[in-house]
């Protein structure tokens, strides 16, 4: 799957009170949420997130195609926020204390990479520092415009204050606008 292939647009999401498949990527389930975490992959989440802190953490999260709920697997990524702000302070204003930056060709590239593997990327995963485990106005402009989703999968953020994991919520597209919903994540 590559990311740069034109967009489907968005159609409706809900009918008699279903959820229906996303119209962007109906063969996709995990990017409705409801997902189940293994305890050891959501432990190194958060030893990420706790390792990074006062900067934000980011990485992936994998699972088999046909077990789409299922997230067994993690991998954790370089939050590339601080090099893209001593390089350029006027375009990236914002330092890895409050923002999160992942390589997108490296992403892309594990993105299919892991779809043609049959270990799909599921989640993109990200901490906040000494704030909620909310999906910011930031977080919302860079996975969606235009009411497409940019990335295919859903998104997990944790919450690290004053140095201990508070909280951790898993969001998802809502079709159709630029915002995004939160789904529960079991962890089993």
């Amino acid at each position: 799957m590559s990311l740069q292939r034109a967009l489907p647009a968005p159609g409706p999401t809900t009918r008699d009170d279903t959820i229906m498949a996303h119209p962007q990527y109906p063969d996709l389930p995990w990017i409705e949420g409801d997902l189940i975490i293994r305890p050891e992959v959501l432990a190194d989440v958060e030893a990420h997130a706790l390792a990074e802190y006062p900067s934000e953490c980011c990485g992936f999260l994998f699972g088999p195609e046909g077990e789409a709920a299922l997230l067994d697997e993690g991998k954790r990524e370089v939050n590339e926020a601080d090099k893209y702000h001593r390089l350029d302070p006027e375009t990236f204003p914002r330092t890895s204390r409050t923002y999160f930056k992942i390589h997108e060709l490296r992403a892309a590239r594990t993105l299919d990479e892991a779809a043609t593997a049959g270990r799909p990327l599921k989640v993109i995963y990200h901490s906040h520092c000494d704030a909620g485990a909310y999906f910011s106005a930031e977080d919302a402009a860079t996975f969606a415009q235009g009411g497409a989703l940019t990335w295919p999968c859903a998104f997990l953020v944790v919450a690290v204050e004053g140095g201990a994991i508070t909280e951790r919520r898993l969001w998802v597209h809502v079709p159709g606008t630029d915002e995004f919903r939160e789904s529960s994540l079991r962890v089993e």
